[in-house]
């Protein structure tokens, strides 16, 4: 892709900046959008290409990455908040014969993209979404202290879309990432983004639990951790426990998950509630079967 391609970046926190700083490195151009003059000032002082939103109409993207923060509350994330967002990008698609692609990078529920953004989109652009501009979900995988450099050096791609057009298109702008790509719909890539993030928050919780043992009777927690890296199959076996096989059997986990939660709770009086659901979902996968 020709280096004179526009990225703007609508939400310029720490996602935006990250995504955009690391375009930037790549060769593209970018602009920084963000509705908090504070914010584009800031950037502005750096030497970096800002605006406030309202000036999104003198520009010429090619491409919009949303990486709004959406918040959750009571009733869950609040996809509400893309709407101004969604409005203002829809303005410009009304004024352009430009296919430009709008590409949702903010961690959202799945079906947000497919049965919120883009209906959304053509209702205010009057377009079609498909034939006059594209629509993907390109979520993001960084850790908050090293944004750009995880950007950068990302380990995985992930483009969902509805439109081939705009899902080959987006991939261009990655052709020089050494990661793979991965196309799905975009309901697929919100889920991905989902599960990686559940997966990681069970592990942490999981290991913090034990810890809770461990120090109970005075063990080397992080050597017995570390250990455990190299030993269990799910470290050093990408594939284990995702395929569909049921719930775990055999000899040893029934067995021992149940016997260490007894024992834990009868020696400490303490309760391992991970463990406890982790015993629960197992036992109603059984009795589904």
């Amino acid at each position: 892709m020709k280096k004179e391609k526009e990225i703007a970046i609508l939400g310029s926190g720490m996602v935006g900046q990250a995504t955009g700083k690391g375009f930037l490195e790549k060769g593209f151009r970018v602009v920084f959008v963000d509705i908090n003059n504070k914010v584009v000032k800031k950037l502005r002082d750096e030497g970096f290409d800002s605006i406030h939103i309202s000036k999104l109409k003198d520009r010429a993207p090619d491409i919009f990455f949303i990486t709004i923060q959406v918040p959750t509350k009571r009733r869950g994330p609040q996809v509400k908040k893309l709407e101004r967002v969604v409005k203002d990008i829809s303005s410009y698609l009304k004024m352009t014969d430009k296919y430009v692609i709008v590409a949702v990078r903010s961690t959202v529920p799945p079906l947000t993209t497919k049965n919120f953004v883009t209906p959304l989109l053509e209702k205010f652009s009057t377009k079609k979404a498909g034939k006059d501009f594209g629509v993907c979900s390109n979520p993001e995988y960084m850790r908050e202290r090293f944004g750009k450099e995880d950007f950068l050096n990302s380990r995985v791609i992930i483009i969902g879309s509805e439109d081939r057009k705009a899902a080959k298109r987006l991939g261009l702008f990655y052709k020089n990432f050494s990661a793979n790509i991965y196309y799905f719909s975009t309901v697929e890539a919100e889920m991905h983004k989902y599960i990686h993030n559940l997966y990681n928050a069970c592990k942490i919780s999981f290991f913090n639990e034990q810890r809770e043992v461990c120090e109970k009777m005075n063990l080397d927690t992080e050597k017995i951790f570390r250990a455990v890296t190299e030993s269990a199959e799910s470290f050093w076996n990408p594939e284990y426990g995702i395929k569909n096989k049921g719930p775990f059997g055999g000899s040893c986990l029934p067995k021992d998950t149940e016997g260490f939660l007894r024992w834990v709770k009868h020696s400490f009086k303490k309760r391992l509630f991970l463990l406890e659901s982790v015993i629960k979902v197992n036992n109603r996968l059984k009795r589904k079967k």
